[in-house]
């Protein structure tokens, strides 16, 4: 007997020796395919900074492809002529664009990942709306306790769905939909913000941005497990502030916030930059953080380590309720940004 005891010591020690394999890590979904911003890249670029942890095995699942062909080229203002040959090259890309789409019905209804698979996505799609089998999965998925991380332009779509403006509970809307939502400074909660209290009304009450600039990110909720260890505030390298998120604010835990600056065409207000919900049992967590347009070649929003840190460590507890991952070197401070490639980021364990 004590022979097998110590068998059994010396694999049980043995097991714990060994590496973390990819049957013991976070199993994680990217969705991407579809953005108006560039969706490969910043796959790539969050792709490369959750396998830089250590902690998650990745897979990703495109859309099926879009039309391809260009739109035509507006026309200067004024020149008749060319406005007329414009709306006659429009009406043919439009009816060969519904003939595409029309020829490839079948592939997008077929598109249905497995996300039983995973415990966790991480969602970059911004897109047409998905087709009824694909929404249902999803929304199952979600709902009985699969984890979902939105980047950036995410919150973009699906305008018309409820269950995912539940899930996400503020995105980027126009003015008539829902309540414009903020964040009291004196409380950090998430609010509703009737038009007349705004502080800037000259761009109307939808949704939108300034100019692209550093600022700095304002813990709202010290005891997430996201926000470990990590400064009460920290300077996000350049990147689009997005302002007048609308929803609801009614199940919406700010996680942290910005302050919209007016010189920069802010909005003057603190808006939420990452804020969590339940969705029955579903952990989502979403940040307007992480843009990167088509043709950039600044890659500082993505790059910046305090970015990373969040969609890694959001990603670890959208899929498992805890965080373990520690913070990494070169942490950005309020005054000072940091920008570093994923795959030169060092983890700290």
């Amino acid at each position: 007997m004590k022979s097998l005891h110590k068998l059994g010591l010396i694999c049980l020690l043995a097991l714990l020796a060994l590496p973390l394999d990819a049957a013991e890590k976070i199993r994680v979904l990217i969705i991407d395919g579809r953005n108006n911003h560039d969706w490969l890249r910043t796959t790539e670029s969050c792709k490369a900074t959750l396998e830089a942890t250590g902690l998650f095995t990745i897979s990703v699942s495109t859309a099926p492809a879009a039309f391809a062909k260009a739109k035509p080229a507006k026309p200067k203002a004024g020149d008749a002529v060319a406005k007329k040959a414009f709306d006659a090259n429009m009406k043919a890309w439009n009816a060969e664009e519904a003939a595409f789409n029309s020829a490839h019905a079948a592939e997008w209804n077929r598109w249905v990942p497995k996300f039983t698979d995973y415990q966790v996505i991480v969602n970059n799609y911004n897109g047409p709306e998905w087709g009824t089998d694909m929404k249902d999965a999803f929304t199952d998925f979600v709902l009985n306790g699969g984890g979902l991380v939105n980047v950036h332009a995410a919150n973009n779509a699906f305008t018309g769905w409820d269950n995912f403006n539940e899930m996400i509970c503020a995105g980027w809307r126009g003015a008539d939909f829902g309540q414009r939502v903020a964040v009291d400074d004196a409380t950090g909660k998430a609010i509703g913000v009737p038009n007349d209290q705004e502080k800037i009304t000259t761009k109307g009450f939808g949704s939108g941005h300034g100019a692209k600039h550093d600022f700095v990110l304002k813990t709202r909720d010290a005891s997430h497990p996201v926000m470990k260890d990590l400064p009460a505030e920290w300077l996000h390298a350049t990147d689009e502030l997005y302002g007048r998120m609308r929803g609801s604010p009614d199940h919406m835990d700010v996680i942290e916030s910005a302050f919209s600056k007016q010189e920069f065409g802010g909005t003057e207000m603190h808006e939420p930059m990452v804020w969590w919900a339940l969705f029955n049992k579903g952990r989502v967590v979403t940040t307007s953080m992480g843009h990167l347009w088509v043709g950039d070649t600044n890659f500082d929003a993505l790059y910046c380590v305090g970015f990373q840190t969040i969609l890694a460590r959001s990603t670890e507890w959208a899929a498992t309720g805890k965080v373990t991952l520690g913070v990494p070197e070169g942490f950005p401070t309020k005054d000072k940004t940091s920008v570093i490639e994923p795959s030169k980021v060092v983890w700290k364990k």
